[in-house]
């Protein structure tokens, strides 16, 4: 059953919880072990009205999103987006580590109106440290592992930010070899940011719920499927309401492959079935050293 659990919790994508280990020794990372974390996603959105929209949420981490701003929705817009994110974790104790990650965003959006535009665009989108525990383990009872982390760099609507967003939340899990059940949930606080023209801006909080399945299909490969909803506040400026409360529901389904012990690769892919027309497609690869 070891050997089992193990594979699954390795495999599971960031969806899930920032690639969970999946033997009860390895949920975090071992004392003194530094793991090498680095995914690359492709996004496409598009959009069919003239309305202020919501931004796009591009997932990067465990329940971590990357907001990017969609501004004015044209006629017409489709956008494609690439983001690469390097993240590095240490093991504090065999119960808790601490994380920080980076991410780099390419986007190149294409808009008509009567008239066709392309705009491309690319910079470091954010930076963020945080840390997890692990609170119960696998046994009689379900794991349990809370996290915090927060931005210390963060570029929005062209602005640069620090400390003005925080996310809390929580992984549990139980393993009914070869099924491993899990489910996350997380609030994500955004405090106001000055804008490049002085206007006062602040992103939605959200909340977010996050059940999956993950199947052994045999000693390397593991199978993962689950559903992913987020609820998001509206936007504001200058205090005023920029967009309504919105809901949106997503699907995600993955593969992984475990090498050796150490590393492990998965590729996953996450589609909209309600709210927010958006596609994402993801390969990331961990190592510990």
């Amino acid at each position: 059953m070891r050997k089992v659990t193990f594979i699954i919790f390795t495999l599971i994508p960031s969806i899930v919880y920032a690639d969970l280990p999946l033997s009860l020794e390895d949920i975090l990372t071992d004392k003194g072990k530094l793991k090498l974390e680095t995914s690359v996603s492709y996004i496409n959105g598009e959009s069919n009205h003239s309305e202020l929209s919501s931004p796009i949420y591009i997932q990067t981490g465990t329940a971590n999103f990357i907001a990017v701003p969609t501004e004015v929705r044209e006629r017409n817009q489709n956008s494609d987006m690439v983001v690469g994110t390097l993240g590095l974790r240490y093991g504090l104790t065999g119960n808790t580590d601490i994380y920080g990650s980076g991410s780099y965003l390419w986007r190149e959006d294409r808009q008509f109106d009567g008239e066709g535009r392309k705009t491309r665009d690319n910079s470091l989108s954010d930076i963020s440290l945080g840390i997890s525990h692990t609170f119960l383990k696998d046994e009689k009872n379900p794991a349990l592992i809370g996290f915090i982390e927060g931005a210390v760099y963060e570029k929005s609507h062209g602005k640069v930010s620090s400390g003005k967003s925080w996310l809390i939340g929580a992984t549990t899990y139980k393993s009914i070899d070869p099924i491993v059940l899990s489910l996350t949930a997380a609030y994500r606080f955004n405090g106001s940011k000055t804008l490049l023209d002085g206007v006062k801006y602040r992103e939605g909080n959200y909340w977010l719920v996050n059940p999956s399945v993950a199947f052994a299909a045999n000693d390397r490969i593991s199978l993962i499927g689950g559903i992913q909803w987020l609820s998001k506040q509206p936007d504001q400026f200058d205090g005023k309401k920029e967009s309504i409360r919105t809901s949106s529901t997503y699907a995600h389904l993955g593969t992984g492959i475990g090498f050796t012990k150490a590393t492990s690769m998965n590729i996953s892919a996450r589609f909209g079935i309600s709210g927010q027309s958006s596609s994402e497609l993801k390969l990331g690869v961990q190592h510990t050293f």
